[in-house]
This record gives C-alpha cells, structure tokens and sequence, in this order.
C-alpha cells in the first residue's frame, strides 16, 4: 500500500474532519461519488443538502473533472425546474444523469486516477499518511 492507497482510505472514514483542500476535495468526491454508483446519482443529489451538493461540485472541479460537475449542476436545475414532478421527465432524467457520470466515472478507478495526477501535482494539497 502506498501513500495514495493511505490517503484514499483515510478519506473514507466517516466524520473524519480534514483541513487541506486535497483531503476535503477527495473525501466530497468520494462521498457523493459512492452515492451515485449505489443509487444512481438523481437519488445521490436528492439526498444532499445544497452545501454537500456544492462541496461535491467544487470537489470534482478541484480534481480536474468538471464534467462530473456540470451533471451534478444540470440535475440540480432541473429538479429546480419541476422534473420530479412528472414521472416521465424524473425517468429520462435520472436515466440520462446515470449515462453521463457513467460514461465519465465508471468505476473508483477513473476517480482514483484524477486523485493521484493532482497528488503528484499538488502534495502539499494533501496531509502526510
């Protein structure tokens, strides 16, 4: 196990307070990105707080990955717009949100990969293992 496979694990522990941005970066990531693979991610934003939803978006940023947040972003509008509200729209979106992250994230290991690149970009980022 290496210093990455450390700092990952540490990032998963529950109510675990982190202070550099890699370590609160990776833990928002990891957070709403194990929501969205065991529920889908329509389910994982219904179920966060806009502060968790902004942590989530500015995490995925943060790791280089804004694609994963702009879908956070446009399943936000458009439950904002009214697509629970009609059983259809709520399939085709949760459907369509599903395809996208998971044609971008479609499993740890394209996460993994982002968090290791910005380790070795930024170790400062991260506190020692």
């Amino acid at each position: 196990m290496d210093e990455a496979d450390r700092i990952w694990n540490r990032s998963l522990e529950l109510g675990r307070t982190h202070e550099r941005a890699g370590d609160i970066a990776l833990a928002a990531a990891l957070t709403f990105h194990s929501s969205a693979m065991n529920g889908g991610v329509l389910d994982a934003v219904e179920r966060r707080t806009t502060e968790l939803l902004q942590a989530a978006q500015a995490a995925f940023v943060w790791l280089g990955l804004e694609p994963a947040a702009k879908i956070i972003a446009d399943v936000r509008t458009e439950i904002d717009a009214g697509a629970l509200d009609d059983d259809e729209r709520a399939e085709q979106l949760e459907w369509s949100a599903d395809e996208r992250y998971n044609s971008l994230l479609p499993s740890d290991a394209a996460l993994e990969s982002a968090f290791r690149v910005r380790l070795v970009e930024m170790p400062e980022a991260f506190s020692p293992a």
